[in-house]
């Protein structure tokens, strides 16, 4: 192997644009709201499960608007090790929806990724930027509000006694009441 060969298998990948990272955040929100498109539809026989996915779906859409956002704004995100690690079970999330999921498997996906690192960015961005003066909802309460609506779903649907115990273990921890 050559000098010239080595430099180049030693030098570290170059890291994309922030616009590029911040672009491929808004897809991976997208694509989470399409997951709960799809379990909107699948499960929404019943009233309540529908709302729930149906709600958590514009939200997502709402997330990947405020990336969007940012990227004019040019905040700052995790390394794109994180964010290609988190787009891969994201796609994978997508691609099991997809094929079709019973409610408890809907219900855990659902919870992950609610409980991933798509929420630590959202909140990275927040603290980042001048978010709340541009007028995009940035409080805590609507958060709570959304995954207590999940816990509250989560604890009456499914009969996956280790993540009904998850859930309730992870919500005492992060939302006390």
């Amino acid at each position: 192997m050559s000098t010239e060969e080595a430099k180049t298998e030693a030098a570290p990948a170059a890291t994309p644009p922030l616009s590029e990272i911040l672009d491929s955040h808004a897809r991976v929100e997208t694509q989470v709201g399409e997951i709960y498109v799809h379990f909107a539809a699948t499960f929404g026989q019943d009233p309540q499960l529908r709302a729930l996915w149906s709600a958590m779906a514009l939200e997502e859409g709402g997330h990947a608007a405020l990336l969007r956002a940012v990227n004019k704004a040019k905040a700052f995100l995790l390394p794109l090790e994180v964010i290609d690690s988190l787009a891969a079970r994201v796609a994978e999330f997508h691609r099991q929806a997809q094929a079709g999921t019973i409610l408890d498997q809907a219900l855990q996906i659902t919870w992950e990724l609610e409980c991933s690192e798509l929420d630590f960015m959202r909140e990275l961005l927040v603290s980042a930027s001048n978010l709340t003066e541009l007028g995009f909802p940035t409080n805590l309460e609507s958060k709570d509000k959304h995954v207590g609506r999940l816990r509250e779903v989560i604890q009456q649907y499914t009969t996956d006694e280790g993540l009904r115990r998850e859930v309730k273990f992870l919500s005492a921890e992060r939302f006390p009441r």
